[in-house]
């Protein structure tokens, strides 16, 4: 998949890149009901810990019935602030707003994270006109505590400033 995220950065974001991206990481998994498409089951999509008796929700995302159009949305801002597009926005700014529009969004089933690490790579790879080869999953495992309390904070706050 990464191949494919790095021979393909400058090209605009679309549906059908992150359903390809999607097979290429989970068609082996005969578990999950959508491959290659978005999410579709009627429960909610949470991020959960702690023991069954005692639930911590982190975060939970949209509904599976909105995701079509939170995704709409979301391809629709990534391709806008893309270097030389109508609202170009700072390299980092970018990257970081999409990985964290990614996440909140949750728009699969499974492998959001590493689809959502992927967004920002392509989004820097954009914005400096080359693949960084930065290995993004690499710097966030080193922090990885502190990169998930960070997630969750600003999914719950939408503060996004600092």
């Amino acid at each position: 998949m990464m191949v494919d995220v790095y021979s393909t950065y400058a090209e605009p974001l679309t549906h059908e890149t992150l359903f390809r991206w999607h097979e290429m990481l989970l068609s082996h998994d005969r578990r999950l009901e959508a491959v290659g498409a978005y999410r579709q089951h009627e429960d909610a999509m949470q991020i959960v810990s702690g023991r069954l008796d005692r639930p911590v929700v982190h975060v939970e995302a949209p509904s599976s019935a909105q995701i079509p159009d939170e995704m709409d949305r979301y391809v629709d801002w990534f391709n806008k602030t893309a270097p030389g597009a109508e609202e170009p926005l700072p390299a980092l700014t970018r990257a970081g707003l999409s990985h964290l529009y990614f996440e909140s969004t949750h728009p699969f089933e499974d492998g959001n994270g590493r689809l959502g690490r992927a967004m920002a790579e392509k989004s820097l790879a954009q914005n400096i006109g080359q693949p960084s080869l930065i290995a993004l999953a690499f710097a966030i495992e080193r922090a990885r505590k502190v990169y998930y309390d960070q997630l969750e904070q600003h999914q719950k706050t939408l503060e996004v400033a600092p």
